[in-house]
């Protein structure tokens, strides 16, 4: 295979994963089940409330937003963090790496040097899945301590916080010994000159954000219908999250039907519970898009 046809197989292969996974997952719940979740489902209700949570959310990520690329050494005002943070909504929708990788692209585009902006970006994404696990650990606790997480993988997912967290406390670890070797490149300087303290002002000022997220997808699943306890939606939303940010599929299709399926399938039948996550993965999408387009549009105006 030459260099354009092994570009094109990685450009497409994502969506091929996509398409199995929920080819296999209207398979097991069988299409006509399917078809008479999504008749039946609060459409228009759970529009209006994805709108709700995409206004909400944006607010609370330009914050943290700010504040990190602050840590990192990186100031820039509020109203042009709101405005190139809402237009990375559009390469967001291609993955989230993409996502976050236009608001480097905005820095590098306006005077950031390019291994400064692609590391406040990476502090970013450090801090955003820190707190996602931080809340998956408290959530996780909470729910076993109620003797909750029926019919989930528990061992599987107790598993997991305590890797991801053991990897967060030696990331910290590294940084706050900062190795010498470390400081040769670029892309790491912004995180090594963060310290553990510009770490900790980037996960506190991340985390409303990210609970706001996990809270209203509790909420979404509430407004379908499908009664999920709410420390339960706290331990298992930010797996969700996490694992959808990964690049294995488009933003995150696919992934997220399958872990919303298996993790809240006890609250409600499989097709409920398929029909609602594609439901909202769909119209988040085309509300993500507006609201980037819109951002995107007003930044270009600006001076």
């Amino acid at each position: 295979m030459n260099a354009q046809g092994a570009q094109g197989a990685r450009r497409w292969l994502p969506w091929l994963v996509a398409v199995a996974i929920l080819a296999f997952l209207v398979r097991e719940v069988r299409l006509d089940t399917l078809r008479e979740a999504l008749r039946h489902g609060p459409w228009l209700a759970l529009a209006a409330y994805i709108v709700l949570e995409v206004v909400l959310a944006l607010p609370a990520d330009t914050f943290g937003t700010r504040e990190a690329l602050a840590a990192a050494g990186v100031r820039r005002p509020w109203r042009e963090v709101l405005l190139a943070r809402g237009a990375s909504y559009l390469l967001g929708l291609l993955s989230y790496v993409a996502g976050q990788g236009g608001m480097g692209f905005h820095l590098a585009r306006t005077g950031v040097p390019v291994g400064r902006s692609a590391g406040a970006v990476l502090l970013l994404m450090i801090a955003n899945g820190i707190v996602l696990v931080l809340l998956g650990a408290a959530g996780l606790g909470i729910e076993l301590a109620r003797g909750g997480l029926e019919g989930a993988p528990t061992e599987l997912l107790a598993l997991t916080v305590a890797a991801a967290f053991s990897g967060t406390l030696a990331y910290l670890l590294v940084i706050a010994i900062r190795p010498r070797w470390l400081e040769r490149y670029s892309l790491l300087a912004p995180l090594l000159e963060a310290g553990v303290a510009g770490h900790l002002r980037a996960i506190a000022a991340r985390f409303p954000h990210m609970l706001l997220l996990v809270v209203l997808h509790w909420g979404a699943f509430r407004v379908w219908g499908i009664e999920v306890p709410f420390f339960l939606g706290l331990a298992l939303n930010p797996i969700v999250l996490l694992i959808a940010a990964l690049p294995v599929t488009p933003g995150g299709l696919g992934t997220t039907q399958a872990l919303q399926v298996l993790f809240f399938g006890p609250y409600a039948s499989a097709p409920i519970v398929l029909a609602f996550s594609l439901v909202h993965h769909v119209i988040g999408q085309m509300v993500q898009a507006a609201v980037g387009f819109v951002c995107l549009a007003i930044l270009r105006r600006e001076p």
